[in-house]
Protein backbone atom coordinates (compact mmCIF):
# COMPACT_ATOMS: atom_id res chain seq x y z
CA UNK A 1 0.00 0.00 0.00
CA UNK A 2 1.47 2.75 -1.07
CA UNK A 3 1.81 6.43 0.74
CA UNK A 4 0.84 9.48 -0.72
CA UNK A 5 2.06 12.98 0.09
CA UNK A 6 0.45 16.06 0.30
CA UNK A 7 1.78 19.71 1.18
CA UNK A 8 1.21 20.81 4.77
CA UNK A 9 -1.59 23.09 3.27
CA UNK A 10 -3.35 19.49 1.98
CA UNK A 11 -2.44 17.50 5.39
CA UNK A 12 -4.15 20.72 7.52
CA UNK A 13 -7.11 20.17 5.11
CA UNK A 14 -7.70 17.10 5.67
CA UNK A 15 -7.27 17.10 9.81
CA UNK A 16 -10.90 16.84 9.94
CA UNK A 17 -10.99 13.58 7.93
CA UNK A 18 -9.43 11.95 11.55
CA UNK A 19 -11.92 11.87 13.70
CA UNK A 20 -10.15 9.70 16.44
CA UNK A 21 -7.90 12.60 17.22
CA UNK A 22 -4.60 10.71 16.53
CA UNK A 23 -1.68 12.14 17.24
CA UNK A 24 1.26 12.77 14.87
CA UNK A 25 3.19 9.47 16.28
CA UNK A 26 -0.48 7.52 16.04
CA UNK A 27 -0.53 8.24 12.44
CA UNK A 28 2.77 7.59 11.64
CA UNK A 29 2.78 3.85 13.39
CA UNK A 30 -0.41 3.34 11.14
CA UNK A 31 1.23 4.54 8.11
CA UNK A 32 4.15 2.62 9.36
CA UNK A 33 2.38 -0.49 9.65
CA UNK A 34 0.38 -0.30 6.72
CA UNK A 35 3.60 -0.64 4.79
CA UNK A 36 4.32 -4.37 6.77
CA UNK A 37 1.60 -6.54 6.67
CA UNK A 38 3.73 -9.51 8.57
CA UNK A 39 4.20 -6.72 11.11
CA UNK A 40 7.26 -5.78 13.41
CA UNK A 41 8.62 -6.56 16.74
CA UNK A 42 9.70 -5.30 19.43
CA UNK A 43 8.04 -1.92 19.56
CA UNK A 44 11.28 -0.63 19.12
CA UNK A 45 11.09 -1.35 15.94
CA UNK A 46 8.27 0.23 15.35
CA UNK A 47 9.38 3.55 16.84
CA UNK A 48 12.25 3.28 14.45
CA UNK A 49 9.60 2.41 11.19
CA UNK A 50 7.70 5.53 12.51
CA UNK A 51 10.51 8.07 13.36
CA UNK A 52 9.79 8.21 17.06
CA UNK A 53 11.15 8.03 20.22
CA UNK A 54 11.68 4.61 21.88
CA UNK A 55 10.08 5.56 25.33
CA UNK A 56 6.81 7.64 23.79
CA UNK A 57 5.71 4.58 21.44
CA UNK A 58 4.58 2.58 23.36
CA UNK A 59 1.58 4.35 24.85
CA UNK A 60 1.12 5.16 20.94
CA UNK A 61 0.45 1.54 20.59
CA UNK A 62 -1.21 0.78 23.73
CA UNK A 63 -3.87 3.64 22.58
CA UNK A 64 -4.49 2.28 18.92
CA UNK A 65 -4.83 -1.31 20.00
CA UNK A 66 -7.57 0.75 22.76
CA UNK A 67 -8.77 2.29 19.34
CA UNK A 68 -9.32 -0.92 17.75
CA UNK A 69 -6.83 -0.18 14.85
CA UNK A 70 -4.04 -1.97 15.71
CA UNK A 71 -3.28 -5.46 17.61
CA UNK A 72 -0.55 -6.36 19.68
CA UNK A 73 -0.37 -10.29 20.02
CA UNK A 74 2.13 -12.50 22.08
CA UNK A 75 3.25 -15.13 19.44
CA UNK A 76 6.52 -17.71 19.57
CA UNK A 77 9.09 -16.40 16.91
CA UNK A 78 10.87 -19.46 15.60
CA UNK A 79 14.50 -19.06 16.03
CA UNK A 80 17.10 -20.64 17.98
CA UNK A 81 15.74 -20.75 20.69
CA UNK A 82 12.03 -20.17 20.22
CA UNK A 83 11.15 -17.06 22.60
CA UNK A 84 7.79 -15.15 22.81
CA UNK A 85 7.21 -11.62 21.57
CA UNK A 86 4.56 -9.02 21.04
CA UNK A 87 3.89 -8.42 17.58
CA UNK A 88 2.25 -4.84 16.51
CA UNK A 89 -0.07 -5.45 13.19
CA UNK A 90 -2.56 -2.88 11.59
CA UNK A 91 -5.83 -3.86 11.55
CA UNK A 92 -6.35 -3.47 7.67
CA UNK A 93 -10.36 -3.37 7.48
CA UNK A 94 -11.00 -1.11 10.49
CA UNK A 95 -8.50 1.24 9.88
CA UNK A 96 -8.67 1.52 5.91
CA UNK A 97 -12.51 1.95 7.50
CA UNK A 98 -12.32 4.78 9.86
CA UNK A 99 -8.91 6.13 9.24
CA UNK A 100 -8.14 5.89 5.18
CA UNK A 101 -6.70 9.14 5.32
CA UNK A 102 -3.95 8.75 7.69
CA UNK A 103 -3.11 5.74 5.61
CA UNK A 104 -2.54 7.77 2.30
CA UNK A 105 -1.05 11.00 3.16
CA UNK A 106 1.20 10.90 6.43
CA UNK A 107 4.44 11.52 5.60
CA UNK A 108 6.84 8.82 6.90
CA UNK A 109 10.59 9.83 7.99
CA UNK A 110 13.42 9.38 5.15
CA UNK A 111 15.68 6.62 6.57
CA UNK A 112 18.84 6.80 4.18
CA UNK A 113 20.58 2.66 3.52
CA UNK A 114 23.53 2.00 5.84
CA UNK A 115 26.14 0.75 4.50
CA UNK A 116 26.93 -2.76 5.04
CA UNK A 117 29.34 -3.42 7.96
CA UNK A 118 32.59 -5.96 7.98
CA UNK A 119 30.50 -8.16 10.74
CA UNK A 120 27.24 -9.84 11.38
CA UNK A 121 25.49 -7.89 14.12
CA UNK A 122 25.42 -9.26 17.94
CA UNK A 123 21.94 -9.12 17.91
CA UNK A 124 21.85 -11.73 14.61
CA UNK A 125 23.33 -14.72 17.27
CA UNK A 126 20.08 -16.41 18.28
CA UNK A 127 19.30 -17.04 14.34
CA UNK A 128 22.58 -18.88 13.80
CA UNK A 129 22.24 -21.95 16.92
CA UNK A 130 25.68 -23.01 16.78
CA UNK A 131 26.41 -19.27 18.22
CA UNK A 132 29.92 -18.44 16.57
CA UNK A 133 28.71 -14.84 14.31
CA UNK A 134 31.89 -14.12 14.89
CA UNK A 135 33.58 -15.89 12.17
CA UNK A 136 31.53 -14.55 9.41
CA UNK A 137 32.72 -12.02 7.33
CA UNK A 138 31.24 -10.03 4.90
CA UNK A 139 30.69 -9.75 1.89
CA UNK A 140 32.36 -12.78 1.90
CA UNK A 141 30.02 -14.66 3.97
CA UNK A 142 26.71 -12.63 2.39
CA UNK A 143 24.45 -15.52 0.98
CA UNK A 144 25.07 -17.95 3.42
CA UNK A 145 23.97 -15.05 6.18
CA UNK A 146 20.79 -13.72 4.16
CA UNK A 147 19.39 -17.15 3.39
CA UNK A 148 19.64 -17.94 7.19
CA UNK A 149 18.42 -14.78 8.25
CA UNK A 150 15.35 -14.46 5.41
CA UNK A 151 14.36 -18.55 5.99
CA UNK A 152 13.99 -18.12 9.43
CA UNK A 153 10.76 -16.28 11.26
CA UNK A 154 12.39 -13.52 12.63
CA UNK A 155 10.85 -10.76 10.65
CA UNK A 156 12.55 -8.16 12.24
CA UNK A 157 15.74 -9.00 10.99
CA UNK A 158 14.36 -9.30 7.65
CA UNK A 159 14.81 -5.68 6.81
CA UNK A 160 18.20 -5.33 7.63
CA UNK A 161 19.09 -8.09 4.99
CA UNK A 162 17.20 -6.55 2.77
CA UNK A 163 18.69 -3.14 3.40
CA UNK A 164 22.09 -3.83 4.04
CA UNK A 165 23.14 -6.68 2.32
CA UNK A 166 24.46 -6.51 -1.50
CA UNK A 167 21.19 -6.88 -4.16
CA UNK A 168 23.35 -9.72 -5.90
CA UNK A 169 23.91 -11.45 -3.12
CA UNK A 170 20.10 -11.14 -2.22
CA UNK A 171 19.44 -12.17 -6.07
CA UNK A 172 21.32 -15.25 -5.66
CA UNK A 173 19.28 -16.89 -2.29
CA UNK A 174 15.76 -15.64 -4.03
CA UNK A 175 17.26 -18.24 -7.09
CA UNK A 176 17.60 -21.60 -4.43
CA UNK A 177 14.70 -23.45 -4.74
CA UNK A 178 14.49 -24.26 -0.82
CA UNK A 179 13.61 -21.05 -0.14
CA UNK A 180 10.19 -20.37 0.50
CA UNK A 181 7.68 -18.72 -2.14
CA UNK A 182 7.07 -16.08 0.27
CA UNK A 183 10.63 -14.92 0.88
CA UNK A 184 10.93 -14.85 -2.60
CA UNK A 185 8.48 -12.21 -3.10
CA UNK A 186 9.75 -10.28 -0.53
CA UNK A 187 13.52 -10.36 -2.01
CA UNK A 188 12.02 -9.30 -5.30
CA UNK A 189 10.29 -6.37 -4.10
CA UNK A 190 12.73 -5.35 -2.02
CA UNK A 191 15.58 -5.19 -4.96
CA UNK A 192 12.64 -3.35 -7.25
CA UNK A 193 12.48 -1.10 -4.60
CA UNK A 194 16.17 -0.26 -3.83
CA UNK A 195 17.06 -0.08 -7.65
CA UNK A 196 14.29 2.44 -8.12
CA UNK A 197 15.77 4.65 -5.06
CA UNK A 198 18.41 7.32 -6.05
CA UNK A 199 21.72 7.09 -3.98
Amino acid sequence: MALGHRTDGELAGSASLDPLGLSDGEKRILAALSNRPLGLYPAASVAVAAGMGRYEVQPALDRLVELGLVTGTEEPIRCRPVRREVVWRLDVIEAWWRVPEVLRWVPMPQMQPARMPERLPERFRHLFWWGETEMYRLPRDAVFVAEQILTCDDVASWNWALSRLPCETLERVAERPHVPEDRKSIIRSALVKRRDTPV
